[in-house]
């Protein structure tokens, strides 16, 4: 089997990086407009991801000589998402998203998490259902075996907010991001850019 670790500084980074946005925001939003939505998020993209790391090994073990090459590697698509946000009255709402957290593990290992800041309007702020729109820059901050870089990328969706109540709704949402995290292609010698979360639909408790 063939292992490698991840840096432990990379991690720490990713850590501090998270717990600053949230305290950012919830300081700069105190009152009673700002909202907590947790929840679960599934990736279309991630498997790329997945396809160009088990691809790289297999070249890296041939070029060691290896005459049989069997990559153990399991991936991740669906993770915890956090996505506070502040709303007006009026329904305008500004918020940043931290998530969700996407891994393979096995022979090789990589790390990505998506961040970005969003503006939108939720139509119907005082109906029992209320649609809304966002959008706004994102980038993936990402570790790994083969990761190159990362690229600022902008992110757009629509949801729906349901069974509400003055403490607790649910929302289904479905998101497009843009951001691409540069991976090492073995095969050709560059980097490929791969959008890991292309597409997320997710599923979000929202504490008021």
């Amino acid at each position: 089997m063939f292992k490698r670790n991840c840096g432990t500084m990379e991690k720490t980074s990713l850590l501090l990086c998270v717990l600053a946005m949230s305290a950012m925001l919830l300081t700069g939003c105190s009152n009673g407009g700002m909202r907590m939505p947790i929840g679960i998020s599934y990736v279309s993209g991630f498997e790329d991801v997945l396809d160009q790391y088990e691809d790289n090994l297999e070249i890296e073990l041939l070029n060691k000589g290896y005459s049989y090459v069997d990559v153990d590697t399991t991936y991740i698509p669906v993770g915890l998402s956090l996505h506070p946000y502040y709303q007006w009255d009026d329904g305008f709402r500004l918020g940043a998203r931290i998530g969700p957290g996407m891994i393979i593990y096995g022979d090789v290992d990589h790390f990505q998490l998506p961040l970005s800041v969003t503006a939108g309007y939720t139509f119907m702020p005082d109906g029992p259902v209320s649609p809304y729109v966002l959008a706004g820059p994102s980038y993936h901050v990402a570790s790994g075996d083969y990761v190159d870089g990362s690229n600022l990328g902008f992110t757009g969706g629509v949801g729906i907010e349901l069974l509400k109540g003055k403490k607790f709704s649910l929302a289904l949402e479905g998101v497009y991001d843009s951001a691409e995290v540069d991976i090492d292609n073995y095969r050709t010698g560059g980097t490929d850019g791969i959008k890991a979360a292309e597409f997320v639909l997710s599923l979000l408790f929202i504490f008021k």
